[in-house]
């Protein structure tokens, strides 16, 4: 309080009359602020959860709709001869062992048998199991065994 009193009497006025405005400033500012937007956001919240009782209150007890999944019924071979004659590449052997069947290509084109590939898995529900693939002397040919099965 020593520096108060070494003011003159118009200095004195001056922090007296500056000394409310800043605590209403600081008040306003680090008091009232924060807790304002604290609500605002509390009550944003608020409407979300509202807006999600009501969504289930209007479902009700109806069942979840659920996509139809085709079933595929034509045997894993014929696809797999179906889908192989689509991408051009010729089929040497094919032997059926259970739930797999082993495939056996001979000479083909490197990025036709990927392509196939990526074909049966997206469009003939057919997943590989297993790929063995030897490159050949000529470029970008390769022999191919492959291990298949139904794709779940």
């Amino acid at each position: 309080m020593n520096a108060f009193h070494g003011l003159s009497r118009r200095e004195k006025m001056l922090v007296l009359a500056a000394l409310p405005l800043v605590v209403l400033f600081a008040g306003y500012r680090f008091v009232w602020m924060p807790l304002n937007e604290a609500r605002m956001a509390a009550r944003a919240e608020i409407r979300g959860y509202q807006t999600l009782i009501e969504a289930a209150e209007n479902q009700g007890n109806q069942p979840a709709e659920v996509e139809s999944v085709a079933v595929v019924t034509t045997p894993l071979a014929t696809r797999i001869t179906e889908s192989a004659e689509l991408a051009g590449v010729l089929v040497r052997r094919l032997e059926p062992e259970g739930a797999v069947v082993r495939v056996s290509l001979d000479d083909a084109p490197y990025d036709a048998v990927i392509n196939w590939v990526a074909a049966m898995e997206t469009d003939a529900a057919i997943a590989l199991v297993a790929i063995e693939l030897d490159r050949r002397t000529a470029p970008g040919i390769v022999a191919a065994r492959l291990t298949l099965e139904n794709a779940k």
